[in-house]
Parts: structure tokens; sequence; C-alpha cells
């Protein structure tokens, strides 16, 4: 994987649960964790396939990064290209995320669908997505 140029990162109230939800719902895998100095995670380092984002718990002393949870409502969400966005789905369907957007064929050609995790932050996948010079 080549180093990539954004990379998103997010905070959790319970980043430990985030991760493993995460895993196990969207399919994302930890390739780096490191503990915080009071308990929780640091920074987290997820990648699905060429995917990147990084994560880590809310922290005291820092009231501009929060939980989508302490918000009224998101206002950005992140988008993650995947090689079929029916099966991310499907899983995503089964194990339990909260479906905001359904799968739907965009006027561009890809197909999207958005969710919610377990802490509101919103994510959209898609395939077919292509970046216009």
């Amino acid at each position: 994987m080549s180093n990539p140029h954004v990379v998103p990162f997010l905070r959790y109230q319970d980043a430990p649960a985030a991760v493993e939800w995460l895993g196990k719902v969207f399919g994302f895998r930890p390739s780096v964790t490191v503990p915080g100095p009071r308990g929780g995670i640091g920074y987290a380092q997820l990648t699905l396939g060429e995917a990147v984002v990084m994560l880590a718990s809310v922290r005291q002393g820092e009231p501009y990064l929060r939980s989508a949870l302490d918000l009224p409502a998101v206002s950005q969400g992140v988008f993650v290209v995947v090689d079929d966005v029916e099966a991310h789905y499907d899983q995503a369907v089964a194990r339990g995320a909260e479906i905001v957007v359904e799968l739907e064929a965009t006027p561009e050609g890809a197909r999207v669908y958005m969710a919610f995790d377990l802490e509101g932050q919103l994510w959209a996948f898609g395939d077919g997505f292509e970046v216009n010079d």
C-alpha cells in the first residue's frame, strides 16, 4: 500500500469498542493500536483494502475533537471505496449497522450506501468512484 495523502481521523468515547465494531461490521483491520496515557486508545490506524482511517479516544484538554455522540448532528462523513459494495452492504446490514441511505446507484454510475457507526459517525461505501482532475 502506498502512503495516502489524506487520512480521516475520528474521535470516539469508547475507541476500543469502535475498533472492534468497525472490524466486525465494516471489515476494517487495525494495523497499529497505541494505548492512551489514561486508558482508551491514544492512536489507532485501521485499513480496509487501500483505505486508511485513524481514530482515538476523546481526550480531556481537546474540546475541539469530540465523538459524534457529543454533537447534535454530524456535518461530514468518511467515504470508502470497496470492491463489492453489495456484499459489503449485506454484511453491514447483517451485523447491525444503522443504514441511513440504502444501496443505490448515483447519477455518476457508482453504487453507494451510507450508515452510522456505533457512536453516530457517518460512513459511506461505494464502488466505481473516480477522481476528476
